[in-house]
């Protein structure tokens, strides 16, 4: 007996030495860098075995993460796993990334935050880079002086606003643009309250092309207390010169009598209150006509950073084959505004232009224009491809510029494919003097059939084949969907027991985020409330619980970063406020 139960204690000894070798770091591979670089933040996991959910990112309003990968090595049963994200800075000044948290074996693990610095990359700045990497974070108070134009608004508007629960700014990066130039606008909704039913209402503009470039959601401290804000981008671009306007934004919420008002109205209503509308400020730009002296080449580009490159799909080729001549065009702003390029006449070639294409580089505020066309020669003979010019004016040193392609060599060489489809140089002469160039008969061999075996029979029972194929079918359906029922049933009662002794809000959102893996396979990690959102109504959720869901994700943010106007205690509440949600979620999911 005694035996037994030091073996047991042993045991148990072992498992928890097990679960306390689960190491979580995070780490990046640079502490400084410029606006246009790029930042990597790995975080890696050690010690674990078995199925596991990925790290829950913090919220990143600083950055972009345009690039996700996952590495896996297994020694000895023991599982590492390494996550990388490539991110690239929105604007100057120190910022920081906060806790990366990992969930394993009910327990949750978290890093220490990250704080790094963005410079606007020149000279001066690089040698103080290292220096400054760790200089301390500006109080809002005192906004950063390298804000770009853009940050620095919106940071002056929300400074304004302090102390209001609700509120929206709008502010764009420059507002004396040229014809063409690319202005980027921001619309930011803040909020220190929870709320719900709040539809966004974009604004209206004259004389401007505006274009949608996403959302992001973050976290700021403005005065004493904690704001979380939504924030959509746009890009702009002036069709002509002179007076260009940007009506208000708008979001119009309610709240409730209670925090949990939007589930009381699914079962049977409560007290909320009326609809409630924030505004923007009306914005004025001042278009400014491009100055005279524009190249034959200037096609409507304005900007800086343009690159141009020609290609051609083979520099050798037989006469009559076809070359692909391809022209690219990459820089700021949107270039499909801009006018098409011009191919002059190729000597030796006949050339056939296609219709061009454009499109926004993934993850960046970059364009490109891609420029083809057919080029077919003639006759064999060394050809070369002139370089084509491409002008784009630069709003900083107020002058035109021209790029130009390297020049192609294409070698051409005679045809040696005949037309015909006959090889007269294979054609035999009989004795009778015929000439036979092909055969276009092919006679059947008479040859003695045998006796038919029981497969041969059995095929010819065509409907106690299908109907044997048909009983397989089902029952092999019946085992899988039983499995998959099994299954789900097991992840519904283990989310519910984890919320009943859940006993703070970090453990009521690592049973939500748990439940969101492995029932939907959302990870709620890097995606913001309205994909989750998305997803969930991709599932068929209604309308009316996907809202209920809302209330309880804000209600599960404002607990865990408790700003002001939250009550810390209401932990059993929350939590069952929580099961109630997650419990109409399954039963939809059914």
């Amino acid at each position: 007996m005694h035996r037994k139960l030091f073996l047991l204690i042993a045991f148990l000894g072992l498992a928890t030495a097990a679960v306390a070798q689960v190491v979580l770091s995070a780490s990046t591979d640079k502490t400084a860098l410029s606006l246009d670089d790029e930042l990597t933040l790995s975080v890696e996991v050690t010690g674990i075995s078995g199925n596991v959910t990925m790290p829950q990112l913090p919220s990143l309003p600083a950055f972009n993460v345009y690039s996700r990968e996952v590495e896996q090595s297994t020694i000895n049963g023991r599982t590492t796993l390494l996550f990388r994200y490539t991110m690239v800075p929105r604007f100057v000044g120190n910022a920081e990334i906060g806790p990366i948290t990992f969930s394993y074996n009910n327990q949750t693990y978290r890093t220490d935050p990250i704080t790094v610095r963005v410079y606007r990359g020149n000279a001066a700045q690089t040698t103080a880079q290292t220096a400054a990497a760790h200089a301390p974070l500006q109080a809002d108070t005192q906004p950063d002086p390298h804000l770009p134009p853009l940050e620095a608004a919106l940071s002056k508007q929300a400074q304004a606003k302090a102390g209001e629960p609700f509120f929206l700014v709008a502010a764009v990066s420059n507002r004396t643009p040229y014809v063409n130039e690319a202005v980027s606008l921001s619309v930011r909704f803040y909020y220190s309250r929870s709320f719900y039913d709040a539809p966004y209402q974009k604004p209206t503009v004259s004389n401007l092309f505006i274009e949608d470039e996403g959302s992001v959601e973050g976290k700021q401290t403005i005065g004493d207390m904690v704001y979380h804000y939504q924030e959509q981008r746009y890009q702009l671009t002036a069709a002509e010169p002179g007076k260009a306007t940007i009506g208000p934004a708008a979001v119009r919420y309610k709240t409730g009598s209670s925090p949990f008002a939007a589930f009381d109205r699914l079962f049977g209503g409560a007290a909320v209150s009326p609809d409630r509308t924030v505004l923007s400020a009306p914005i004025t730009l001042s278009v400014r006509e491009l100055p005279a002296g524009k190249p034959a080449s200037f096609y409507g580009a304005v900007g800086s950073g343009y690159t141009i490159k020609a290609q051609a799909s083979s520099d050798r080729v037989e006469a009559g084959q076809a070359v692909n001549l391809t022209v690219t065009v990459k820089g700021p702003g949107n270039l499909k505004a801009t006018q098409n390029l011009t191919f002059p006449a190729l000597d030796g070639f006949k050339i056939y232009p296609a219709a061009p294409e454009s499109g926004r580089i993934a993850s960046s505020a970059r364009s490109y224009k891609t420029f083809k066309a057919v080029l077919v020669p003639a006759a064999s003979g060394i050809y070369t491809i002139p370089s084509f010019a491409w002008s784009y004016f630069n709003p900083d040193t107020h002058a035109y510029k021209t790029l130009q392609t390297d020049p192609l060599t294409v070698t051409v060489v005679a045809a040696t494919k005949t037309e015909s489809g006959f090889n007269f140089s294979n054609a035999q002469v009989s004795s009778n003097g015929v000439q036979a160039l092909t055969n276009d008969i092919l006679y059947l061999k008479m040859i003695h059939a045998p006796a038919e075996n029981f497969l041969v029979k059995a095929g010819r029972l065509y409907l106690v084949n299908i109907a044997a194929i048909v009983l397989l079918v089902i029952t092999f359906l019946f085992a899988v969907l039983g499995r998959k029922k099994l299954v789900r049933q097991k992840i519904w009662v283990h989310t519910k027991a984890q919320l009943k002794k859940a006993s703070s809000a970090q453990e009521i959102a690592d049973a939500t985020c748990t439940y969101l893996a492995q029932r939907l396979d959302i990870h709620t990690g890097s995606l913001p409330l309205k994909d989750i959102l998305a997803t969930l109504n991709r599932h068929g959720i209604a309308p009316a619980t996907s809202k209920a869901f809302a209330v309880l994700w804000r209600q599960l943010e404002a607990q865990r970063f408790a700003p002001a106007g939250f009550n810390a205690n209401n932990h059993a509440e929350l939590a069952a406020y929580a099961s109630r949600v997650l419990k109409q979620i399954e039963e939809e999911l059914k």
